[in-house]
Parts: structure tokens; sequence; C-alpha cells
């Protein structure tokens, strides 16, 4: 039979006997008709609170028989109470249950001491103290270690009082399960006292208590509580009672010797810990597991490695964010397999391996670790589609490919990233359940990606389409699709982003349609500050007269419909900075004396509120800089130049922000631009002052060389730099450019070397 069969005709027959139960008058009560430990232990087996309650009632009953003198003899029994405790011990009904597992030991106690004999069947025993300590350890309550101590204590107490009376003495189970208690709690104090109720056993046990010696069971249940604790310190703690075990063990104590769940509890340890190099000491420890399993198969038997064991580490090097982190954790992909061909059944990757090296390219932020995460996912569904039913891929898989590729910026990402979503979707259609379950967040992931995939008017078409594919989706049922602001605010900054001359166009044009939705009640898709700054930034690429205009009146709509109290639309420093831009890029006459106008504004409204959303930055100030720079018209050059050097003023005069070495070359642009080449001495002593400014700030880098050798003409620039025109900023002395970051991601040592065909030698 089945075994939900079976369990339910022992249901069926424990109920049957309760009604027997119920049937029989208190007094008659027969144990050979109704099989007293027989019942009790079925219903304790339940591990239910239903079962713990039954098993409790039985008791209660043959209490009722005793004390009506039944002919047959029975009374309760430690056994009898044991049983119920352990019955709520292992409910799972958390601390009530743990509350009356230790009530029943205080009755059974308590009878037992004012019984004057007619108890005796009552005496407390080791075992059930072990129970509720137990009970304690299983509840996962805040108290349960404290409570589990407070037992213990007892315990220590009845064994110095209790003489040959009674016969009560913590034993090795005893402390472990305390030590359980502690594990299991993850608090930060829990395992240096786990580590300390260990010590107190090695002590007794020198001392000649040999019932409490600790085992190898004692030394895991630490190194676990170390695992959880996340605490400073916790994995190395934990690598030091491994080596103890191995030095005891190596010394003949049989008893202590490591096996794969403590290793793999050291490698949790470092895999949680973060700390510098976890990953790769985890790595190296799993390799001397291996190693030493292979060394002697017999004598090793129980340091047969696993797949959660090497997950555990390829989950350490997905976290570790060192270089080359993803590639050694896919050779340990490839060193499961190998192993598993030569004879580790129980050691092969499934779908966490694969989706725990897959996100660990994606985290990598390397030049093609994206495309290996789609060639990983491409692996397994090839193996799965062939038969492997244990690498079938699901949700956090695909999340993670979709989110390597958008991210990515490589050439056709977007569109890799959007197969990947139409195999979830097709997965979904075909299969259905919930492994695979695409949602809005992975349909914005990857019009995030076409937004800035640089792919111009095809990739705004393409974000467009995919909108109305989620509109569709969510529209013949699939409630986990459903377009939202970020979706909206995804497509018009794909038409931001698209160069085009219809950009802006559309961009309001779709930002007008969130509205409308909005207004008639969809209130997932209202638009915020986030969706008219993209339109504002859509205005001020596109260079298109009347656009820095259009964009400074949605400025004044944002402002209108926040001080009308929906602050979802207030304005922010990238609001006005990008209006700001619109009008940098416009060419109109008076431009630049717009620009400041909305600069000195923001001065003042940050000045009157100190909100720090609109305090203006070097970008807002880089953005004044650059409309006086650009200023088309003659009449505006004398005082663009005036409000250039008053702007750069300002910006350097302040003590929270800085000059960047982008406003060096717009102020260097400015002396280019607004300074006829005939007041040549004048425009070389500006380029001078901002040269060494920038030298001084640590900004210089080959744009602002090569800004400044347009500004002055070569011997200039050889007095100024100290060198030839071709001079690079690499080139010059470090301090000039202590700030400039040109610090590319590379892909480091990738090798692992623990797991190389023939390096799989590791010592301790």
């Amino acid at each position: 039979p089945a075994p939900h069969d079976s369990q339910a005709k022992k249901r069926e027959w424990l109920l049957s006997m309760n009604q027997a139960l119920d049937d029989t008058p208190i007094g008659r009560l027969d144990p050979n008709v109704l099989p007293l430990s027989t019942i009790m232990n079925g219903w304790a087996k339940q591990k239910s609170s239903e079962g713990a309650r039954m098993v409790e009632h039985w008791l209660d009953r043959v209490h009722n028989e005793y004390n009506s003198e039944n002919p047959h003899g029975v009374h309760p029994t430690a056994r009898m109470y044991t049983m119920a405790v352990d019955a709520w011990a292992k409910s799972g009904g958390g601390a009530p249950a743990a509350r009356r597992a230790e009530a029943l030991l205080e009755r059974m106690d308590r009878l037992y001491r004012a019984g004057g004999g007619r108890h005796e069947a009552l005496k407390p025993t080791t075992g059930i103290f072990n129970a509720v300590i137990n009970a304690w350890a299983r509840s996962r309550e805040k108290v349960a270690p404290a409570r589990a101590e407070q037992i213990l204590a007892w315990m220590e107490k009845l064994r110095e009082q209790g003489g040959e009376d009674l016969d009560i003495s913590p034993d090795k189970y005893t402390f472990n399960t305390v030590i359980h208690a502690y594990a299991k709690s993850g608090a930060k104090e829990a395992a240096t006292k786990a580590h300390r109720i260990l010590e107190n056993m090695i002590q007794m046990y020198r001392e000649g208590n040999s019932s409490v010696k600790p085992d190898t069971i004692t030394y895991n249940v630490v190194i676990n509580a170390y695992a959880k604790s996340g605490t400073k310190g916790a994995a190395q703690q934990a690598e030091n009672l491994l080596q103890s075990m191995h030095l005891m063990y190596d010394q003949g104590d049989l008893s202590v010797k490591p096996n794969v769940v403590t290793y793999g509890a050291v490698i949790d340890a470092f895999a949680k810990s973060m700390d510098r190099n976890a990953a790769g000491r985890a790595d190296a420890l799993l390799a001397n597991m291996v190693q030493l399993h292979q060394s002697d198969p017999v004598r090793h038997a129980d340091l047969r490695p696993n797949t959660y064991v090497f997950n555990t580490v390829i989950n350490a090097w997905a976290k570790s964010k060192e270089r080359g982190a993803a590639a050694k954790a896919e050779e340990m992909l490839v060193a499961m397999d190998r192993l598993h061909a030569s004879g580790f059944p129980g050691l092969k990757p499934d779908a966490f391996t694969y989706t725990a090296v897959i996100d660990a390219y994606a985290k990598s932020g390397y030049r093609g670790a994206a495309s290996r995460a789609d060639l990983l996912l491409d692996q397994m569904e090839a193996k799965y589609a062939a038969g492997d039913v244990d690498l079938k891929p699901n949700t956090f898989t695909y999340n993670a490919v979709i989110n390597a590729l958008a991210k990515s910026g490589e050439h056709g990402a977007a569109a890799r990233a959007e197969r990947v979503l139409h195999n979830m979707v097709n997965r979904l259609r075909t299969n259905g359940g919930n492994d695979v379950k695409p949602t809005t967040i992975n349909f914005n992931t990857v019009l995030d990606a076409w937004a800035k995939s640089g792919e111009g008017e095809a990739a705004a078409e393409r974000a467009e389409a995919i909108l109305e594919w989620m509109d569709r989706l969510n529209k013949a049922g699939n409630s986990d699709v459903k377009p939202d602001t970020i979706t909206f605010n995804a497509v018009i900054d794909a038409w931001a982003r698209s160069g085009c001359k219809r950009g802006p166009q559309r961009a309001e044009q779709i930002l007008n349609h969130m509205d409308e939705l909005y207004q008639g009640g969809n209130m997932d898709v209202k638009p915020d500050t986030y969706t008219y700054n993209t339109l504002i930034n859509a205005l001020a690429k596109s260079g298109d007269g009347g656009a820095a205009s259009r964009a400074e009146e949605i400025l004044v709509i944002m402002e209108a419909r926040f001080q009308a109290g929906d602050k979802s639309f207030k304005p922010n420093t990238r609001s006005h900075t990008s209006v700001i831009d619109a009008w940098a890029k416009s060419g109109e006459q008076g431009a630049a004396l717009r620009a400041e106008q909305i600069l000195e504004n923001l001065k003042a409204l940050y000045e009157r509120t100190g909100d720090p959303e609109i305090k203006p930055n070097v970008y807002t100030a880089n953005a004044v800089m650059n409309a006086c720079a650009f200023s088309k018209h003659e009449e505006d050059r004398d005082e663009a130049l005036a409000m250039a050097f008053r702007t750069f003023e300002w910006l350097d005069s302040q003590k929270d922000i800085k000059p960047d070495a982008y406003t060096f070359t717009i102020m260097l642009s400015v002396c280019t631009n607004l300074i006829p080449k005939e007041e040549s001495a004048v425009r070389f002593e500006h380029a001078k002052i901002l040269f060494q400014k920038c030298c001084d700030s640590g900004h210089v880098n080959d744009h602002v060389l090569w800004k400044l050798k347009i500004a002055v003409n070569e011997m200039e620039y050889h007095k100024l730099v100290g060198y030839g025109v071709e001079t690079k900023a690499a080139d010059l002395p470090a301090s000039w450019s202590r700030l400039v970051s040109n610090n590319k991601k590379s892909g480091g040592d990738n090798r692992n070397n623990n797991w190389s065909r023939r390096g799989k030698k590791h010592s301790m």
C-alpha cells in the first residue's frame, strides 16, 4: 500500500481505539483489550499537536483508572510520561508544545515527591528530562536555549541532591540537545555559549564522567552554531574545531571522527561569513575532504562528497565578488561532473549548481560573463530536454541570466535577454506550474536592456512591442505580468535614448497614455518624478527647436502637481539639471542666461527649504557652464563668458561639492569658444588657472589635455604641462590624476587550482 494509505489506516485504528476508550467505564480499562503502550506510541508517532493531545488524553485516563483502583493494575509510569513529552517535542507546536512538555515533567515530579510511595513508578529519569530539553530545542523560540539550559541545571541539582533515590544524571544526549537549542536559535552569542557547553563536557569527561564524552555529533552541532551565528571570526572558530577533531581522531579517538556533515558545516560557516578569501578557504576545505576520501575510500567513507557540499562552495564563490570567482565556480561544476562520472552517484550537478554558477557570472560584471551565463542556461535546457530531470531550469535560473544580459551592455544582449524571456513564457504555457513563472520584473528588466542597448529607434520600437505583449498576457489572465510605472518608464527611456527625431514626441504620447490610465483608476501606472525626468531628458537630447521651452513647461507642470499635494511629481535636482541641459543643447539665443536663472532658482529653493533632493550638484553647475560654452549667438558671448566663470567660482567655493574632470573640460571649451584668439594672453591666463586647479584637485585625464591643447598654442601647452602635445595623462605625475578612475574590470586569474585535473591535493 502507498504510505499515505498506510497512515490513513493507522489513524483510523487509533480513532477506533479512542472510541473504545470512551465506551469503557472508568475503572474497567483492560490493557489486554486496549493496549495502552501501543496506542499511546501510535498517537505519538503522528508528530502533530493532535497526536500529542491524544497521548496526554490517554495518560489522563490512566490516572483516572489508577485513582479508581483498576483491577487490572493500570497505573501511570515514567515511560508513559516520557511518551507524552516526546509527542509534544515532535509535534511542531513551538513554544506552547515545549511549555506543555515541561508542565508534564513538573506534574510527574510533583506526584512522585508527594505520593508517599503511591507513585513510585513516576520516579523521574534522565530520559524524560532529555525529552523536555528536546522539546525546547525544537521550538526555535528565542528563549529556548535559556530554558533548555535551566532544565539542564535542574537535572544537575537533582543529581547532587538525589543520592541513591534518584538516578538522574545529564548525559551526552542531554548536553548535545542543549547545544542544538543554541545552534537552532541563530543568535549571535549562541555559538559562544554552545562552545562553552562543549568545553564543560570535555572538562567533566576528563574528571571521570564518561557518559558526557563529546562525540562527532557534539562537535558538528557547535560548528553549525558558528555557521549560523554570522559573527566575526565564526568561520575560523569552526575550522579550529574541525582541526581539533582531526587531531583527536589521529591520536586514536574514533568517536570524534570528522564526517561530511562536519566539513559541510565548516564550509557553510565560511560561505556565510563574507570574510576576505572565505570562498577560497571553503574551496580548499572541500578539496581536502575529497582528497582524504580518495586516499582511503573505506576508512573515510563518511567523507564521501555530495552535491550539497559542492553547491555550498559554489554558492560561496557566487557571493564572494572576488576576481575570477565565476570561472572558479564553473570549474567546480566541471569537477562535479567528472567525479560523478568516476563513481560518485551522490555527487551530481543539479539545478541549484547551475543557477549558482550562472548567478556568479551575472554578478561578476566582467566582459563576456553574460554570454557565459546564457551558454550555461542553454546547456541546462539541453540536458533537461535529454532527460536529466535534476537540471530543470527554474525561475531563479532564468532571472539570473536575464539580469546578467540586461546589465552586461554587450552587443545583442537585449535581444538575447528577450529570447530567454520568451523561453520562460513558453515553458509556463507548455508545462504550467510554478517552477517557471515570468513576472513583471522580468519584463521590466528586458525593457531596461532594450532602453540601454544603444540600438536607437529599433530598440524603442522593440520596447513598445514588449509593453503590448505584457498587456496581452495580463488581459489573457496572467496576473503575474502587468505593466506598471517602471514598465512605462523604461519604454519612455528607450524613446529618450533612441536619438530619432520622433523620440520626444513618442515619449510624451506614452506619458500622456500613462496619465490617462492612472486617471481612469489604474494606480499601478501612475507617472512619477522619474517619468517626467525621462521625458525632459528626451527633449534635452533632441536639440529640436522649442524642445527646451517644452522641457521647462514640463518642469512647471511637475511643480504645480507637487504643490497641489501629489508628492509623486516632486521635481528634484535631476529635473532642473535636465532642463538646463535642454537649454544648453538648444542653440537658442539667451539659452545660457535661461540656464543660469534655473540654477539660481534652484539654489534659492534649496537655501529656503534645506531639502537635499533639490540641492544643486556638480552636474547642475556643469550643465550651466556647458550652456555658456556653446552659446552660438554673438550677442550672448560676453555674458556667457562671465556666467561660466561665475558658476565655476560658485562651484569651487562649495564645501561639499567640487569641480570634476568634466567641469575642467567644459571650462577649457569656454576659453576656446568665448575668448577671441586675438586675446591669446587672456585666454592663456584663464587656461593656466583652470589647469593648475585641475592638477591640484587630481582630475587631469586625456580629455582635459585634449581641451587644453585646443585652448592654447603648442609652446604654451609645453609650458603648462611640461611635456609635448602627444603626452597622455598616464605619463604625468600620478597626483594630477589621483581622482580619475580608468580601472576596468578584468577577469584576472580564473583558474581554480583545487579542481584542475591534477591539482586536487590540499592539506589542512
